[in-house]
């Protein structure tokens, strides 16, 4: 099969003529260890074959000037100035929806052209894509983000005009940030639209540094979004670039009023250093997340069920997100032990490698999987369940109550607990990156387990089954996602409280007279 041609940059008033170098990233082969294509034993990197037709995929990139990529950021918001400011926030919301909705139809031509190319550029399966990107793409309709904007603005207008304040009296407007630069990770595809959504909602033109990993849907969903309203579309530039290039970072950080920043401690780290001071800095870093069943959801009725939840939070997108699972705390108590939960957990991701088979992964992944397989030789009271003659799957159970992190590509672990209380505790050491825990638990049981962990910083509680499909409302690492862009102007109603002309008319304001005041 031959694959259409793909421009994966958007950099308005720039043309390839202008450009003087290109560097291209390569997909499809060992420069990319995730990659699915499946390289044929004897062949050349060149003649290596796949599914999918010749190999390697090749995505080619302009080599910017830091004048270049100024130029760039100066379009993008003067077109915001012209006409992104001055848009409806509902009506942005609108134009969002039908960008996303033409992904969504069922001959969507962006969403054929996504499902040919990402699964060579990710290395994660064509189910997997199919399936992953409808989902996360379906959260970006309309009554989704009118609920995102209602529930952190209360008024949507304070966007577009000066509102009532309610209780406190005089009206206020938000304001978004002129110019916003992203930062992306490529672990999970489609993840960048978040960023962008948010940013949009704000009524902000936005840059986006595309991740080397994945650079290609960012550009799609622009490219998707020129058809539905082309002068929306030139408020975005969306590109890739080496990270740490000081030049090009320089102009971008120092340029916009707001950098949005997804990636690893030390990636996040080296962002914020070179953020100006007074430019509003957003990080999402490093998070671990984990899973809690409690023994009303052990019994052989529910207990399958359970585990077929576990698994799908285990096998989506092979635990490269966040908010995916590293262990399962299991109660004892239930009818179904622990250990047993282990078993349906095993055989539930058996049934998911079938149906949604796992990405391919590189030599150094695998043999981290192996690694951890061997070590549970030599613990005691623990049992290994693992895919037959693969990596593609473990369910390691031990009873060690340890919180320890998995080494991931649908390996998790399981481990008993006496009360799932406990599993607060057991996560402490792990406090400062804590993010998500499904769980299976009753209502009541399930508020206190989210208050305990809460108290240690964890910002998520849902049930089994939903851990990789948040919100688009939820407070992500436990902060809004539309108000820590925005900041205010306050105009406020006049009140007596504290006038002069109330202060004494012969001691004064400060209980002296006038006279006295005056000469001190």
């Amino acid at each position: 099969m031959t694959l259409p041609q793909v421009t994966p940059w958007v950099l308005p008033g720039l043309e390839p003529a202008d450009v003087s170098d290109w560097r291209t990233l390569e997909f499809g082969v060992e420069a990319a260890p995730r990659a699915y294509a499946v390289t044929t034993p004897g062949e050349g990197r060149e003649g290596a074959k796949s599914r999918h037709g010749d190999l390697p995929v090749r995505l080619r990139f302009p080599v910017l000037t830091p004048e270049q990529l100024g130029g760039v950021m100066e379009r993008i918001a003067a077109a915001r100035d012209g006409y992104l400011a001055e848009l409806p926030v509902l009506r942005i919301a609108e134009l969002l929806d039908r960008a996303v909705s033409r992904w969504l139809e069922p001959h969507s031509a962006w969403r054929q052209l996504a499902e040919q190319w990402l699964p060579l550029v990710t290395g994660y399966p064509g189910p997997v894509i199919r399936k992953g990107l409808a989902g996360y793409l379906a959260t970006f309709r309309l009554e989704n983000t009118r609920r995102l904007l209602e529930e952190e603005l209360r008024d949507p207008r304070f966007l577009d005009e000066l509102r009532p304040r309610g209780v406190v009296g005089g009206k206020s407007r938000a304001w978004g940030p002129r110019l916003t630069t992203h930062v992306f990770s490529g672990n999970v595809p489609g993840l960048p639209l978040q960023s962008l959504a948010c940013a949009l909602l704000t009524k902000s033109a936005s840059l986006g540094k595309a991740a080397s990993e994945e650079p290609l849907f960012p550009a799609l969903f622009v490219q998707s979004l020129a058809e539905v309203d082309p002068e929306l579309a030139a408020c975005f530039g969306v590109t890739w670039w080496a990270g740490g290039d000081a030049a090009l970072e320089d102009v971008a950080f120092g340029r916009a009023d707001a950098v949005i920043a997804y990636g690893g401690v030390t990636a996040i780290d080296a962002i914020r250093a070179r953020v100006p001071l007074g430019t509003r800095f957003v990080a999402y870093g490093h998070k671990l997340s984990f899973g809690v069943v409690g023994r009303e959801w052990l019994t052989r009725e529910r207990a399958a069920e359970a585990a077929e939840r576990a698994g799908y939070d285990t096998a989506k997108y092979d635990q490269q997100g966040c908010l995916s699972p590293h262990l399962f705390y299991v109660e004892e108590g239930g009818e179904v032990s622990p250990r047993g939960f282990a078993e349906l957990l095993a055989s539930a991701l058996g049934r998911y490698e079938r149906a949604m088979p796992r990405g391919r992964i590189g030599l150094d992944e695998a043999a981290a999987i192996r690694e951890l397989r061997s070590g549970y030789e030599f613990r005691e009271n623990a049992s290994l369940y693992e895919s037959p003659g693969d990596t593609a799957w473990t369910v390691a159970y031990d009873e060690d109550p340890r919180f320890e992190p998995s080494c991931l590509n649908r390996t998790v672990r399981v481990k008993p607990v006496r009360d799932v209380l406990d599993a607060a505790e057991l996560a402490r050491p792990v406090r400062t990156y804590l993010q998500t825990c499904g769980v299976g638990l009753d209502s009541l049981r399930a508020e206190a387990l989210a208050t305990a962990l809460g108290r240690l910083g964890l910002d998520r509680v849902c049930p089994l089954g939903r851990m990789p499909d948040p919100s688009p409302a939820w407070h992500h690492d436990g902060r809004f996602n539309l108000l820590d862009l925005l900041r205010w102007t306050d105009l406020e109603p006049d009140a007596s409280g504290g006038r002069w002309e109330f202060a004494h008319p012969e001691r004064g304001v400060y209980g002296g007279t006038v006279e006295a005041v005056r000469a001190d």
